[in-house]
């Protein structure tokens, strides 16, 4: 859980401030991605250091997590995706921190709805701008949606491994 604050928010900062500072987005989606950013950086912040307190609920936390960072992946990439496109990046941060301690099932539904997600995202922007995305921007997105499910498959079974290793060393 504490990975998750120290090195993919600080991730997304940067991420999310390159947008503002190189697309110069409308003021008013500046100050709402900054806002979604403060407030699940406090979420997650306050879960992962609540997390064993409730030790009969951390599991449920943990998933939780997982679910409130997709969410804000969505809605920072809803609505900085147009801006710049690096921001695809925010969907491998849940099913990341979903692979260090998720079952390789769980590990690829939480990758599968990331890749559903941002599809759709796609689909609707260029639906909103009445802009439709050609062949190659479509193979594009799908490629980088597919990465999503192989990196997070990747290190779940690398956090499998790590496990597995220790237990030996034991």
């Amino acid at each position: 859980m504490h990975v998750l604050n120290i090195y993919f928010i600080p991730f997304a900062l940067i991420l999310i401030l390159s947008a503002i500072y190189f697309s110069e987005p409308d003021p008013r989606i500046t100050y709402v991605s900054f806002a979604i950013l403060f407030v699940f950086f406090l979420i997650n912040r306050w879960l992962s250091k609540n997390a064993y307190k409730f030790i009969k609920w951390t599991s449920r936390i943990r998933i939780l997590t997982v679910w409130l960072n997709l969410a804000a992946a969505a809605a920072l990439f809803y609505l900085l995706g147009s801006y710049w496109a690096p921001t695809w990046l925010l969907f491998l941060i849940p099913p990341a921190l979903a692979a260090m301690f998720m079952k390789k099932a769980q590990v690829f539904l939480i990758s599968l709805t990331s890749l559903i997600l941002m599809l759709g995202t796609y689909y609707v922007k260029s639906r909103l701008i009445d802009l439709p995305l050609s062949s190659v921007q479509w193979a594009m997105a799908c490629i980088h949606a597919l990465f999503v499910i192989f990196f997070a498959l990747f290190v779940q079974a690398m956090s499998e491994m790590a496990v597995k290793m220790r237990d030996t060393l034991k």
